[in-house]
């Protein structure tokens, strides 16, 4: 009888360790790479794909996408943003450590990509660290999203006036049910979180992904008109949650993972 108490317990405590890995939250690096000449983007862009990503897969991290902005060529602040999961916030000390270990006086790729003549390659890097919401702890690989040059990836970032208003907006997205709604409507969300060390804060960001253009527009439709977001965007603890909302719709370069 003892001895079956303790293979019963010892079962019990493997199902439990089971459960909390799967249910484990990452953290997400979002990198956006300032430009105001397109010569600036190319060298960028160049950096990107032939040495700072061939770097983070080394390291171990395999999904890591690249994106930019479908009206980069007409905006005055032209961007590229790179984004990629990580397990812990160990990982990205680890990725600084590896940057600490090589010698600044001599040339590296991965820390220079100053272009010719001493001009600057951007004019400057934006680094957000957000943490992944527990209703959705790990960002999505298997969906019904199908990779092509037309695909249209959606980030949103909303702002709200203070961390009870945040708090609020994030209790939406969980066990107010707008991730299901999301889910139920195949927004083929890459991910939720919220920001936890950034330029603005409190805010929380996330990417949904989408065929094209038309099929976007498709997708927002449905939201709008689907009950529940009618119901839910009416509660009363619920409203004026976000103080400001940006958008960008973008497109995945061609050596991005996802």
């Amino acid at each position: 009888m003892k001895k079956s108490l303790l293979i019963f317990t010892f079962l019990i405590s493997i199902a439990s360790f089971a459960s909390n890995k799967n249910n484990q939250r990452e953290y997400y690096i979002t990198q956006v790479y300032h430009c105001s000449t397109n010569a600036q983007l190319e060298a960028v862009d160049a950096y990107l794909k032939n040495v700072y990503l061939p770097h983070i897969h080394q390291f171990g991290i395999a999904n890591v996408g690249v994106f930019e902005p479908i009206n980069n060529d007409t905006a005055k602040d032209k961007t590229i943003m790179v984004w990629f999961p990580l397990s812990s916030l160990a990982q990205l000390d680890q990725l600084d450590q590896l940057k600490e270990a090589i010698d600044p006086l001599k040339s590296n790729n991965l820390l220079s990509l100053t272009l010719t003549n001493g001009v600057l390659p951007y004019d400057r890097l934006e680094t957000v660290i957000s943490k992944s919401f527990k209703f959705q702890g790990q960002f999505e690989k298997r969906t019904s999203f199908q990779k092509s040059p037309d695909n249209i990836y959606e980030y949103r970032s909303y702002e709200s006036a203070d961390e009870a208003f945040f708090l609020k907006k994030v209790h939406m997205f969980n066990e107010g049910k707008e991730i299901e709604l999301f889910k139920s409507l195949n927004f083929n969300a890459l991910f939720y979180s919220k920001v936890i060390a950034g330029s603005r804060m409190p805010n929380l960001i996330y990417i949904t992904r989408f065929s094209n253009l038309a099929d976007r527009e498709a997708h927002w439709k449905n939201f709008v008109d689907a009950p529940a977001w009618k119901q839910m965007s009416t509660l009363p603890e619920y409203l004026n949650t976000v103080s400001k909302a940006d958008i960008i719709l973008m497109r995945a370069k061609s050596y991005s993972d996802l």
